[in-house]
């Protein structure tokens, strides 16, 4: 037992060694830019250790999007102690998407590639079940929102759909949209794809009448108050780090109304 912790504890630290060295070269050059050679002439691994954890390209890409998830979700913990209506909490997904996208987009970028079917294709079995395992996490938060919202009467689920499935359909609309986003094009440039989804979700979500319907509380004030109560200093940070407004994406934010 002792043997295999201490394994585990040379792995893990050699993932995190690799990962680092990845998302340096990724920041300079771009994911095109990141080959395997690279990442072994600037780590302490051998290359034979390296290739078997790490056999292909696409392998490192899915360890990166892991990385991301698991930010993702670290960042969903820290308002797990969040008193509010099921509508309301549904805005933490939203405001920890916001900063994965800033805080780590190396990672973030990794997620959606690390899920596309040619990446996929390139990894074994168990590398992509931890990545669906860490997707599904953030669904279960989904399906623990609609939940909370069937029992406040808020909401009613239809007999057609069960809980998991609709929690499975809001993920997949956002998750398309994310994807969708990087290569959309507006008829005016100077739109704000962003506030137009925020829109397009207070639409959805109040066809399906669940309340507070949008004309009834501002969400949006409602997402600041969770930035400020629950995520002041990444907030603070991803000022910093992200100033330059993307009109081409869902997780654009101003933090300060």
């Amino acid at each position: 037992m002792e043997k295999r912790s201490r394994k585990r504890q040379v792995d893990e630290k050699r993932l995190e060694e690799i990962t680092l060295i990845a998302e340096e070269i990724v920041a300079k050059k771009g994911i095109n830019g990141l080959t395997l050679q690279e990442v072994i002439s600037q780590s302490s691994v051998s290359r034979g250790t390296f290739y078997k954890q790490f056999p292909s390209k696409e392998t490192l890409i899915t360890y990166l999007g892991i990385k991301g998830l698991n930010y993702w979700s670290g960042l969903m913990e820290l308002a797990k102690g969040y008193d509010a209506l099921s509508r309301e909490r549904l805005l933490v997904l939203y405001a920890t998407h916001v900063l994965c996208h800033r805080l780590k987009p190396i990672n973030y970028q990794c997620i959606f590639i690390a899920n596309s079917e040619v990446n996929r294709l390139a990894v074994s079995p168990e590398l992509n079940g931890i990545l669906d395992d860490r997707i599904n996490h953030l669904i279960a938060f989904i399906a623990e929102c609609i939940t909370q919202a069937v029992a406040e009467n808020n909401l009613t689920v239809p007999n057609s759909l069960s809980i998991p499935e609709l929690a499975f359909f809001i993920w997949a609309n956002r998750y398309g949209a994310t994807v969708a986003s990087y290569n959309f094009q507006m008829e005016h440039g100077d739109d704000d794809l962003t506030q137009k989804y925020k829109r397009y979700t207070n639409y959805c979500l109040d066809n399906m009448q669940w309340k507070p319907l949008s004309q009834e509380i501002n969400y949006e004030r409602v997402l600041n108050h969770i930035f400020t109560a629950f995520y002041k200093q990444e907030r603070n940070l991803a000022k910093k780090m992200h100033t330059t407004i993307q009109p081409f994406s869902i997780t654009e934010q101003v933090f300060d109304i």
